[in-house]
């Protein structure tokens, strides 16, 4: 997505030129360098459940390692929706003016997806369940970020739009789970 891309580098742009957002350039830069690690070890859990997971399906507990594998995608959801709710609101509560909302916003994209994109691109293109939960959040922060700047729209309920999209996306990563063991008889080629 061009947005992905660009987005918050024209926004980073923008704040300079604007020259009032100081500590909020330096906070989302310093969140750029050290919220990677910060999530990493917040998803341990979720790894842990999948593994779980995983381990139950290859002693051929189908159910009980789906229902496992599941709960720790809701898991990892869940910790990156609240890293998104945590910079959205913190940008929010830092405009300065009601003209400065969009590039506010738009900045707050970047930082809220940046890590989450680059710890996606480690897994490399085999994963498909981690496209679908990139694509889909990043769905998600675009129309928070949409809906907030030129709607006007309170953040929390900007935020059910972000949990439809992650909702769609842990039902689809099951489903391609599922469908993965259907034909493959494992599950192998998902832990890429």
């Amino acid at each position: 997505m061009f947005v992905n891309t660009f987005g918050g580098i024209v926004a980073l742009i923008w704040l300079i030129v604007i020259g009032d957002y100081w500590y909020l350039i330096g906070a989302g830069i310093f969140s750029l360098f050290f919220s990677a690690f910060g999530l990493a070890i917040l998803m341990l859990p979720s790894t842990g459940l999948q593994m779980l997971g995983f381990g139950l399906i290859k002693k051929k507990q189908k159910i009980f390692g789906f229902i496992f594998m599941y709960l720790g995608n809701l898991l990892l959801l869940a910790v990156f929706s609240a890293w998104i709710l945590y910079v959205f609101y913190f940008g929010l509560i830092n405009v300065q003016k009601e003209s400065d909302l969009f590039v506010v916003m738009l900045w707050c994209y970047g930082v809220a997806t940046g890590p989450i994109h680059w710890m996606a691109s480690k897994e490399g293109g085999e994963s498909i369940s981690t496209q679908i939960m990139t694509f889909f959040i990043s769905l998600g922060c675009l129309g928070m970020t949409l809906m907030i700047s030129f709607f006007y729209i309170n953040i929390f309920s900007s935020m059910l739009f972000f949990i439809l999209c992650v909702f769609f996306s842990i039902n689809w990563m099951a489903y391609e789970a599922y469908r993965q063991f259907k034909l493959y008889g494992t599950l192998e080629t998902l832990k890429k």
